[in-house]
């Protein structure tokens, strides 16, 4: 099933998938799809995927999002989620990551000073 809505994004042990849907009913089908069809992958390489680090975080207008499931456990929604070293928030900005950023420079900073 190609889904041109639909990227996986994925570097070593990180993946994060990017679905672009109009509505809450599309999008939830069409999130659900990815993420089984993605379980299917993972199972077949012996894969272990955390459902206790997994997150969703919606970037929309939609009220309340579309709850998806991993191996029958839905997956936590929140505000933020961390990608790579970078914090993304569900109104994209960079408001978290900074914070995130100047609290680690202020300890490195205290460190060698």
């Amino acid at each position: 099933m190609k889904n041109p809505n639909v990227h996986l994004h994925a570097f070593a042990d990180d993946f994060i998938f990017v679905i672009s849907e109009p509505t809450g009913t599309k999008l939830k089908a069409i999130a659900q799809a990815a993420l089984t069809k993605f379980q299917h992958w993972t199972d077949k390489h012996q894969l272990k995927v955390s459902t206790e680090k997994s997150t969703t975080i919606l970037i929309s207008r939609l009220v309340c999002g579309p709850r998806v499931k991993w191996d029958n456990q839905i997956i936590k929604r929140s505000n933020s989620l961390k990608y790579l070293g970078v914090i993304i928030d569900n109104k994209l900005n960079w408001a978290d990551h900074l914070i995130n950023m100047k609290t680690k420079l202020t300890h490195l900073h205290q460190k060698i000073t």
